[in-house]
């Protein structure tokens, strides 16, 4: 290779490298509401997302909103809570939020791997079988997992449901300081691949797992 060929290399990789610091977090974080009176919240919330979350609620008013998440991993023998499903569930409750309003929809029991992806399922389910005259949601999703969330829950609610979302602006980084921290490097560049991998290589089989189990949620 000529040094002009690796002149032109190095400097392709620069441009590329400051087009994706640039432009990741924004990409990652991809909003788009819909009017929908369904509200469906991930269960991975962080206590600092609540405000936001809860302002979005009042200023737009869901009729419902479901709560999913998967078993916790460390502390159910201290406060007897299942799943995050039902950690988000109640705080949003004690945060002063009607509770015939809040549907807590947990994965079923042991899902450690695909966890968005079960939750999914179990939010795609609890729809069939509660609401059938809805036919739009809004997922609300944190920062950079936005995207991912976003296809992951289209894989499975299809067509058969229009499909919008909030996003939560985190409060430890934004688009143009997230390599300056550690938090904000691992997590921005976990998410990349995290969406990488489902838009290349994560095929489910969504009508088997829908119907792995006719139990009402």
């Amino acid at each position: 290779m000529t040094w002009k060929a690796k002149l032109l290399l190095l400097l392709l990789i620069v441009a590329l490298t400051i087009v994706f610091v640039k432009n990741i977090v924004p990409f990652l974080s991809v909003e788009k509401t819909i009017v929908s009176n369904v509200f469906v919240l991930e269960g991975y919330v962080e206590d600092w997302a609540y405000p936001f979350i809860i302002q979005k609620i009042n200023e737009l008013n869901p009729d419902f909103i479901l709560t999913t998440g998967i078993s916790l991993d460390q502390g159910f023998y201290l406060n007897g809570v299942p799943s995050t499903a039902y950690l988000v569930g109640h705080s949003l409750r004690k945060l002063g939020i009607d509770s015939a309003r809040v549907h807590i929809v947990p994965t079923k029991p042991g899902v450690k791997v695909n966890r968005t992806y079960y939750s999914a399922i179990a939010a795609r389910k609890y729809l069939d079988q509660h609401f059938t005259g809805i036919s739009s949601v809004n997922l609300i999703s944190t920062s950079v997992h936005a995207r991912r969330s976003h296809l992951i829950f289209k894989k499975v609610f299809n067509d058969k449901y229009e499909l919008g979302n909030i996003v939560v602006p985190s409060i430890y980084f934004n688009r143009s300081n997230w390599y300056k921290t550690s938090r904000g490097f691992r997590t921005v560049l976990s998410e990349t691949l995290a969406w990488l991998y489902v838009r290349l290589f994560f095929f489910p089989n969504v009508e088997e797992d829908l119907s792995s189990s006719n139990k009402s949620l």
